[in-house]
């Protein structure tokens, strides 16, 4: 009656590929930071990517609007989805800044941050496997709250300290424009990464 679905188990499935979409995101920009002569071939597919966790992120909140009992609060799955794709969102966008401000190939510092984003993007991935059975898994996804906390220390560390060479080094105050609001936008998608932690946490907490 009305359209309402039971109970939705793919939610989970929705979810995965969200988070694979956003290691993608991250594995390109990781690629790309390596080496800016492929620009040009990791824009276009890092807005492929985009677009992919844009549709996606949609079908959840469509699913949700279409449930009548879901696997966990509704909130929770609306939070959920949305920080997910605004981690994808902060990586699209440092990346369009980079064409946009024809920055040249990236310093020591920023390439280590991507590594640090990346490496909390697969740390997601696993823990959002684990939401199936959360009971048997609340351990092992407190643990990987613990690891993207800790990564996000690391990442502000990195910030702070690329920051800081900038404002040493570049003689250019309009290359400490560009590089400082490319490295805000990466620090800020390792932030959404801890939020998505915390989130898992949450849903941890409630229901195991």
């Amino acid at each position: 009656m009305f359209g309402i679905k039971p109970r939705e188990e793919k939610f989970y499935e929705l979810f995965e590929e969200a988070t694979d979409l956003v290691c993608q995101g991250a594995a390109s920009l990781k690629e790309l930071m390596g080496n800016y002569a492929i620009i040009g071939e990791k824009v276009a597919e890092i807005n492929e990517i985009e677009h992919k966790a844009d549709v996606v992120t949609a079908a959840i909140i469509d699913r949700l609007n279409q449930t009548l009992i879901t696997p966990m609060d509704r909130e929770d799955i609306y939070t959920l989805a949305n920080v997910l794709d605004d981690i994808i969102d902060f990586i699209q966008g440092s990346v369009e800044r980079m064409v946009l401000y024809k920055t040249g190939q990236p310093s020591r510092g920023a390439q280590e941050l991507v590594r640090v984003l990346y490496e909390s993007t697969l740390v997601i991935k696993t823990s959002f496997g684990y939401l199936r059975n959360i009971r048997t898994n609340k351990n092992r996804i407190i643990e990987n709250a613990c690891k993207i906390s800790d990564l996000e220390s690391q990442a502000d560390k990195l910030y702070r300290q690329e920051v800081a060479h900038l404002f040493e080094e570049e003689k250019n105050p309009i290359e400490v424009i560009k590089w400082k609001e490319i490295l805000e936008h990466l620090e800020t998608a390792v932030d959404h990464c801890e939020d998505i932690g915390d989130l898992l946490k949450g849903v941890v907490l409630k229901y195991a």
